[in-house]
């Protein structure tokens, strides 16, 4: 069985990449958005609404995992 120091550890190494991740969509999302013009195009955009969605789930995932490790910090 892990540690509670080991389960931290292990959190905080699924954490880092996740938001790795993030910062990496979040350029390309900025790139896109930079050659969206219209509410049109954003709203037709199947690439954009994609790179969002993305966003949205590795968010969620970050939220999960910290709110585990501060659990565990008490």
């Amino acid at each position: 069985m892990m540690t509670k120091e080991e389960i931290i550890e292990s959190l905080q190494g699924v954490k880092r990449p996740l938001i790795k991740a993030h910062d990496d969509i979040s350029a390309v999302a900025d790139f896109i958005e930079a050659r969206l013009q219209t509410e049109k195009e954003f709203a037709d955009s199947w690439v954009y609404g994609t790179v969002c969605h993305a966003l949205g789930i590795l968010e969620e995932q970050i939220a999960r995992i910290s709110n585990q490790l501060t659990k565990l910090k008490k």
